[in-house]
């Protein structure tokens, strides 16, 4: 099956092994939009459009913005004319909705600039999708926002490969095996314990090492998602290259590197789990037949 974009993304001419289609035919199809938060923004569009490329079902696709986001002209500019705001949505329905992280771990919530926004659109996904994905720093947000969960800093940034396995066998880690490596990119966590009090939700998944890792609301419609099982072989690499460029004091990721040397190339052992999660989450929360 197919991906259609409603507006065409300057980033499809680099996703020669995913079908794109100019409109949609009567074949079985879900609406999704993703809220683009990062500020790599072609790197998270082709991750996740790989992620969502399902040979079950066509996907009509849509990348979102906040008015209140950006004030750069030349980011003003892109997504205009590649995004749909989401002033401009508010009134349409959505099958499904993945919201990114971002990364602001190190500012407190309500010192982010389009917040109030944001709060916005969180609730509008209560009433206007049937399920939503939270990715990284959205989860945590998310996890606050909507559950009232605290996060809390982690002594050192959290980075690499680290296995994880099943805590509760939903739909949603349906033919995972019973441990896996997944992505993990990040300097803050959440409190288990507080997750586990909340009746509405489900650990699915966790990690001795990382932490807690997918959780769900009981209905399916909130999934909340640690760690990055979309990245690409080389995004690890990319962000620990960027970080020391910085003079920041980084560890090498976790696992990433053979032998955990940086000169040597990294293992992508993760791919499978991570296509299975998005395809386990179109087919069983976000399609209805």
């Amino acid at each position: 099956m197919a991906i259609y974009l409603k507006k065409n993304l300057m980033v499809k001419k680099e996703l020669p092994d995913v079908k794109f289609i100019s409109k949609l035919s009567d074949k079985p199809h879900v609406k999704v939009g993703i809220l683009n938060l990062m500020p790599t923004l072609e790197d998270t569009e082709s991750q996740l459009i790989r992620a969502l490329a399902t040979p079950v079902l066509d996907v009509e696709l849509d990348f979102i913005y906040l008015d209140t986001k950006n004030k750069v002209p030349e980011k003003v500019a892109y997504f205009k004319k590649y995004y749909r705001s989401f002033k401009s949505i508010k009134d349409e329905y959505y099958d499904g909705m993945i919201i990114t992280g971002a990364p602001l771990e190190h500012i407190p919530y309500n010192n982010i600039d389009y917040i109030t926004e944001l709060k916005e659109f969180f609730k509008y996904t209560k009433t206007n999708v049937r399920s939503t994905i939270f990715l990284c720093w959205a989860s945590e947000f998310g996890l606050q926002y909507f559950y009232g969960i605290n996060r809390y800093n982690l002594p050192a940034k959290l980075s690499g490969l680290y296995e994880h396995y099943i805590v509760t066998p939903t739909k949603l880690v349906q033919g995972f095996d019973s441990t896996f490596y997944i992505p993990q990119s990040r300097y803050c966590s959440m409190f288990e314990e507080e997750i586990q009090n909340k009746k509405d939700l489900i650990i699915a998944s966790k990690s001795d090492e990382s932490g807690v890792y997918l959780v769900e609301s009981k209905d399916g419609s909130k999934i909340f998602i640690t760690g990055h099982a979309e990245y690409s072989l080389l995004t690890l690499d990319k962000e620990y290259h960027r970080d020391l460029d910085k003079g920041l004091n980084i560890e090498v990721p976790k696992n990433y590197y053979k032998d955990n040397d940086p000169n040597n190339p990294p293992l992508y052992i993760w791919h499978a789990h991570g296509t299975l999660l998005y395809h386990n989450w179109l087919y069983y929360y976000v399609y209805k037949d």
